[in-house]
């Protein structure tokens, strides 16, 4: 029955071909894309690091997250179709059993691309260590990702948590040179410490062996217990009767008469959009101590030596030395709230659309639907910029505020824009892989100037560029000199709602 139940879970995800490729793909991306910068950025944060050992952990880091996110979205996606097969008196061994093997199965695809991508990018000379510790690290997270599905409603809050938790584990581990004894309780340190082919105090490279083994083991277990435990039929207490205006949505909860004025309705909208804003902590919670811990590691590990940044000053082209601690005080504000705007477009969005296709069916236009949508991705967006602008302002003093508070909203409120769009077209597993790549890609590397003066020539047709010059320019200059810019950043931003108002179009009245 297991194998059986395997292939119908495998044939449900190849319901969405674009989710295989995209599982493939992204990772090619990563490794090919990132592997230089990443290896650039730990030399700076340690010094004298090993640039091609860097690169080759680029394989298990990609592999890490996408098996994790694979995992989270299979499971808690059909968390309620397993119980009721469950409840039909399959066995429970069986149900639990297929999920836990087709989502390795995805896990493996994602470990291919990563190590075919590793193979294109450098040369491999110990392919048995690499493709041992790219495995470890994809089942480190499978796991983490089948206990995280297993519990956690929303995948919104599922899949931040995830991505966050391999952030930590990446850019503070010893990949990126950290030595406190506290990097040891990451999940991937002891596979990355094979991949960079460093030795440590457990019994060298063996002991890392051993150690990743135990923590893939681990982590495994847990995920089998707990999606056991969420799986199993067990008799619960008679509920009351939920009201069905609840299945629609706070918007619903809004009375709107059949012929009213577009100042009533767009009234009733915004009450619609306070009630959806206030039952959302968990997101609030997220939107504010995540960027509070993240800058703030971030800063605090990031030592102070000069880099040459590009900048215009008196309608010239200079070059500064900055100090990078500075840099990146100022560099972390957009890569951190862009993608926490970009996540919550694409699930506010989606979470949604059922709801809004039955508010489709009202007095309420799907203009006025989407102003309720846009008014809470908005408002999370604006949350997050103000966290993380009060974060890194404890260290760190734009030379213009005003420019430098603009330029980090365009870059949300675009983002945002991107999660909007991204959803309809990708889905939610599709477009978060999509958004796990290219604000990484756009604000992480192309715009940032800790990895070069100036940003490479493809760099300026990503939607950022110009929002993060207006940004550079606002934070170490004392007069304004990106005009131009400014106006690109605008664009980008209107174009990009006007594809979303599109894409949303369709959601609502498809």
């Amino acid at each position: 029955m297991t194998p059986t139940l395997t292939v119908s879970w495998l044939r449900e995800y190849l319901r969405r071909p674009l989710n295989l490729a995209l599982l493939v793909l992204v990772p090619v991306v990563f490794v090919l894309l990132s592997a230089g910068a990443l290896a650039n950025f730990a030399d700076v944060l340690s010094g004298g690091t090993d640039r091609n050992s860097i690169e080759l952990a680029t394989a298990g880091w990609a592999a890490s997250i996408l098996a994790g996110v694979g995992a989270f979205f299979h499971v808690s996606g059909s968390r309620q179709a397993d119980r009721r097969l469950a409840l039909t008196g399959l066995r429970l061994a069986d149900v639990v059993g297929s999920r836990i093997i087709s989502s390795a199965i995805l896990g493996l695809l994602a470990v291919a691309g990563s190590v075919v991508a590793l193979w294109v990018r450098v040369d491999v000379v110990d392919a048995t260590r690499v493709i041992t510790a790219t495995v470890l690290s994809a089942a480190i997270y499978l796991g983490i990702g089948i206990t995280v599905g297993a519990f956690v409603r929303s995948e919104f809050n599922g899949s931040l948590a995830i991505v966050f938790a391999w952030m930590f584990d990446v850019f503070f581990g010893p990949g990126m040179g950290s030595t406190g004894s506290f990097v040891r309780l990451f999940p991937l340190h002891y596979p990355t410490l094979i991949l960079t082919d460093t030795t440590s105090n457990q019994s060298g490279i063996f002991g890392n062996i051993g150690l990743s083994v135990g923590w893939a083991v681990v982590s495994l277990a847990i995920g089998v217990a707990a999606l056991a435990f969420t799986t199993a039929p067990r008799r619960r207490a008679a509920r009351r009767p939920v009201p069905v205006v609840a299945e629609v949505g706070a918007s619903a909860e809004v009375e709107v008469p059949s012929r009213s004025p577009a100042r009533v309705r767009r009234v009733a909208a915004l009450r619609a959009a306070g009630l959806e804003l206030r039952r959302m902590p968990v997101m609030w919670l997220l939107m504010i101590g995540l960027p509070v811990a993240f800058i703030s590691a971030s800063i605090a590990v990031t030592p102070s030596t000069p880099t040459m940044v590009s900048l215009r000053e008196g309608g010239k082209a200079v070059v500064a030395a900055i100090p990078l601690s500075t840099v990146h005080g100022a560099i972390m504000v957009p890569i951190t709230v862009g993608f926490l705007a970009s996540l919550a477009g694409l699930f506010v969005v989606l979470d949604s659309a059922e709801a809004d296709r039955r508010l489709s069916l009202t007095s309420l236009r799907a203009g006025e639907i989407l102003s309720v949508r846009m008014v809470v991705v908005a408002a999370a967006a604006l949350v997050a910029t103000a966290v993380s602008i009060a974060v890194t302002s404890v260290d760190f003093t734009p030379e213009q505020w005003g420019g430098f508070v603009l330029a980090n909203v365009l870059v949300a409120l675009t983002y945002g824009a991107i999660g909007v769009l991204v959803g309809p077209i990708f889905g939610r597993l599709g477009g978060l892989y999509i958004l796990l790549i290219l604000p990484f890609i756009d604000i992480g590397i192309a715009q940032n100037p800790m990895f070069d003066a100036a940003p490479p020539a493809w760099g300026r047709y990503l939607p950022s560029h110009g929002a993060v010059r207006v940004l550079i320019d606002t934070a170490f200059t004392p007069s304004f000199d990106e005009t131009g810019a400014a106006i690109l950043a605008v664009a980008w931003l209107v174009g990009l709602v006007a594809l979303a108002t599109v894409a949303f179009h369709r959601i609502v009245t498809t």
